[in-house]
C-alpha cells in the first residue's frame, strides 16, 4: 500500500504540472477566439455537437439549419460545416467571410464563421457558426477496492474528472455500466473506462481488479436416481481452493458437503470459505428409466354432439416405460385407457409404471354451443287503409348448421305471418339433431283507434290586443290524444318543436302556416295545420286632449290610445305644476279627473309620458289635456 501512496503523488505532481500548463495554453487560445468572435463570445455553448444547431431563422424566409463537425477534440482534427437551406425562392448563392462560395465548409479550424445565403430574388441571410477549440479531457481514478475472492464481485472502482468543460458527462465502462462514477461488485479482471464530454471527445482510462486468495473450485461424483422411492440418487462433492473450513447451503435445503435420497431434477449448491468466499454450482440428477421413457399417447377425442350430451369419449395409449403399469382417471375410474359416455368436462388420467415412474395426460371434452332461438315479430300497418300484417322471424345461434325450422303456423323457414293475437312458437333442429323451441306471445290489434288531434294559439302575455306580432312569443296549446306516441311542430318560417305546447316568436311578418303532426305506435302520421296572421312591429301613442268626467259613460276618462309600446308611463300636472295623478303599465286605467277624492275644476292641465319602443328606444312626450264638465 506505501508503494501506491507513492505512485499517486507523483501522479499528482506530474497532474497539477500538466493543469498549469494547460491552463495556460487554454486561456492563450480562449484570447485568440475572442478577438475572432468580436463581441460573439455568447456563440460558444456547452451543448454536444448534435444539438448545435442555430435556431430557425425567418428572415426573408430564409430558413437555414446547421450540423456538421461543430467542436474539435484535439488541435490535429479539423472541423466541418453542413448547412440545409429552406424557404426563399431557389437558387441560393453562398458568400463566406472569407469570400468562399461554396455550400459547406470542411477542413476547419476552431473559430466563428460567417455565410450570407441570398435567394433569387434577392433576399439575403446572414447565419454565424462556432466551432468550438479543443479542450483537455483529463480523468483520474480516485479509488479502487480490490476483491477478497476470485470469483465474488466484491471490488470496487471510483474516477474523477480532473480537467474538462463541466457536467454532463457520459461515462462508459468496459462491463456495460454507464453513467456513473463509480462501480461496485466487480470480480476480479481488467477493465476500462471511457468519459465523454458534451461535445462527444472522449478519454480512456484501464485499471485491474485482483483478488486476495485462491478461488474455491468444486467437482461432483453424480448418482442417477429411479423413479420410486428406493431408487434415489446422490450428489457428492470434492472441494479444492478457497480457504476451510466450508459451508453447504444446498436449493433442497440440506446443509452437507453430500445429499442423497434425490429425485431426478436440478440441485444447486453455495460454498463460501471462511473469508466468506462463495461459489455456487448446479447439478443435474437424471432419472433411471427403460430405453424409452415412460409416456402417454393420446389416439382419440370425441366431444358430444349436443348441449348437454353424454356422447363424449376418450381412448389413450401408453408408450415406454416399464410393466405393470398402474392406471387412474380423476373422477375415480381405474385401469381402462378407453372411456366413453363421457359428458363435458375435464379427465386427467394418472399413469405410474413399475419403476415407479409417473405420467399425466389432461384431457378437455369440449361443451358443444347451445343451440338457441329467439323470436321477433311486427306489425306492418296500412295507414291509409288501417289494414294490419303481422310478421315474426326467428334468430338461430349455436349449434351446428344447416338447421331445420318449423312454425305451429305451419310455415317452414326464417318467417311467418301471424293475424290474430296468441302464442307463436318455433322448433329448430341442428344438423347433429339437437333441438330447442320458442315462443313468444304476439298482440294483433282489432282495429286502429281514431285520431284526434288539435291545437290552438295565443299570446303568452295576456294583451287587450290580441293581434300577433313579429317578436311576441305565442303559446301554441296541443289537443293530442292518447293513442299519439310522438309528434312535431313546422311553423311555417323553417323552425320546428318537439314540445307538446312550444313557445314560439315569429321574426318576420306575413301568412304562416303551422303545422302539428302526430305518430301512433304504428307509426301513422295525422297532421293539422292552422293559420297565423303576424304583423310587423309598429308603435302608436294616440293621447286625447280633452276628456269630460260627468258620468255619462262617453270620455269619462283621460286614456290614452296605445300599440306595440313595451312599457308606458304617464303623470298628470296641474297649472302650478302640482302632481295629481299617475299611472304606469301598458294596461292602465286613465285618469277620471279626481284628486284626493274630489273632482277638479275645468281647465288645462299637462301630462308627460315616458314610453320603450320594441327597439329599446325610450321616448319623453309632454302635452296638454282639457277637462270639460
Amino acid at each position: 500500500m506505501k508503494n501506491n501512496s507513492r505512485k499517486y503523488g507523483v501522479t499528482l505532481l506530474k497532474g497539477t504540472f500538466l493543469l498549469v500548463l494547460l491552463g495556460a495554453f487554454h486561456a492563450l487560445f480562449s484570447l485568440d477566439i475572442l478577438a475572432q468572435a468580436d463581441n460573439e463570445a455568447h456563440l460558444f455553448t456547452s451543448k454536444p455537437p448534435k444539438e448545435l444547431t442555430s435556431p430557425e431563422a425567418s428572415v426573408g424566409n430564409i430558413i437555414v439549419n446547421v450540423s456538421g463537425k461543430l467542436a474539435l477534440c484535439s488541435h490535429g482534427e479539423r472541423g466541418n460545416i453542413v448547412l440545409d437551406v429552406q424557404g426563399g425562392i431557389e437558387p441560393y448563392t453562398y458568400r463566406w467571410n472569407n469570400n468562399e462560395t461554396t455550400k459547406n465548409r470542411e477542413g476547419l479550424l476552431s473559430g466563428t464563421y460567417t455565410v450570407y445565403i441570398k435567394d433569387s430574388r434577392g433576399t439575403e441571410h446572414a447565419e454565424r457558426i462556432v466551432i468550438q477549440p479543443p479542450f483537455p479531457l483529463i480523468i483520474e481514478m480516485a479509488d479502487i477496492i480490490h476483491g477478497t475472492c476470485e470469483n465474488n464481485n466484491l471490488g470496487s472502482a471510483k474516477i474523477n474528472v480532473k480537467i474538462g468543460r463541466g457536467e454532463p458527462y457520459k461515462v462508459e465502462w468496459s462491463h456495460g455500466l454507464t453513467n456513473k462514477m463509480e462501480a461496485w461488485n466487480l470480480p476480479a479482471g481488467d477493465y476500462s473506462v471511457t468519459v465523454y464530454d458534451v461535445f462527444n471527445c472522449s478519454t480512456s482510462l484501464s485499471f485491474r481488479i485482483t483478488s486476495e486468495s485462491e478461488p474455491i473450485d468444486i467437482s461432483e461424483n453424480i448418482l442417477d436416481s429411479g423413479c420410486g422411492e428406493d431408487q434415489k440418487g446422490s450428489i457428492q462433492l470434492d472441494i479444492s481452493g478457497g480457504q476451510a473450513p466450508f459451508t453447504y447451503k444446498w436449493s433442497n435445503g440440506q446443509i452437507t458437503k453430500d445429499i442423497f435420497n434425490l429425485t431426478a431434477g436440478e440441485y444447486t449448491v453455495n460454498v463460501q470459505d471462511s473469508k466468506g468466499c462463495t461459489l455456487r454450482k448446479s447439478f443435474v440428477v437424471n432419472q433411471k428409466s427403460t430405453s424409452e421413457p415412460l409416456r402417454l399417447e393420446l389416439l382419440e377425442v370425441i366431444h358430444p354432439g349436443c348441449h348437454g350430451g353424454n356422447e363424449g369419449a376418450i381412448e389413450v395409449a401408453i408408450i415406454g416405460g416399464q410393466p405393470p403399469f398402474q392406471v387412474n382417471w380423476s373422477d375415480g375410474v381405474e385401469d381402462v385407457l378407453k372411456r366413453e359416455n363421457l359428458k363435458a368436462g375435464v379427465y386427467t388420467l394418472f399413469v405410474k409404471d413399475d419403476f415407479g415412474c409417473t405420467v399425466s395426460q389432461e384431457v378437455v371434452i369440449q361443451e358443444s354451443e347451445k343451440l338457441k332461438a329467439r323470436i321477433d315479430n311486427t306489425l306492418d300497418i296500412n295507414c291509409a287503409t288501417g289494414e294490419v300484417k303481422g310478421s315474426a322471424w326467428v334468430l338461430i345461434s349455436g349449434g351446428e348448421s344447416p338447421y331445420s325450422i318449423k312454425w305451429n303456423t305451419g310455415e317452414i323457414g326464417l318467417e311467418t305471418n301471424f293475424f290474430s293475437s296468441g302464442f307463436l312458437s318455433v322448433e329448430i333442429t341442428d344438423a347433429n339433431g339437437c333441438k330447442t323451441t320458442e315462443e313468444v306471445d304476439v298482440i294483433f290489434p282489432g282495429s286502429t283507434p281514431l285520431s284526434r288531434l288539435d291545437f290552438s294559439y295565443r299570446k303568452l302575455e295576456f294583451h287587450l290586443d290580441s293581434d300577433v306580432f313579429t317578436n311576441d312569443p305565442v303559446q301554441f296549446e296541443s289537443k293530442i290524444g292518447d293513442e299519439f306516441i310522438t309528434w312535431d311542430w313546422d311553423f311555417g318560417d323553417g323552425t320546428t318543436s318537439v314540445e307538446r305546447s312550444p313557445v314560439h316568436t315569429f321574426e318576420n311578418s306575413g301568412l304562416f302556416d303551422v303545422k302539428l303532426t302526430a305518430y301512433n305506435i304504428f307509426g301513422c302520421a295525422t297532421v293539422e295545420v292552422n293559420s297565423i296572421q303576424v304583423d310587423a312591429q309598429t308603435e302608436l301613442l294616440v293621447m286625447p286632449n280633452a276628456f269630460s268626467p260627468n258620468g255619462d259613460g262617453l270620455n269619462d276618462k283621460f286614456v290614452p290610445v296605445m300599440k306595440g309600446i313595451s312599457s308606458f308611463e304617464m303623470n298628470i300636472f296641474n297649472h302650478w305644476g302640482e302632481h295629481i295623478y299617475g299611472e304606469a303599465g301598458l294596461e292602465i286605467n286613465g285618469w277620471d279627473g279626481f284628486f284626493k277624492g274630489s273632482l277638479l275644476p275645468q281647465g288645462n292641465y299637462v301630462y308627460k309620458v315616458t314610453y320603450t319602443l320594441p327597439d329599446g328606444e325610450i321616448i319623453n312626450k309632454t302635452g296638454g289635456v282639457a277637462l270639460i264638465r
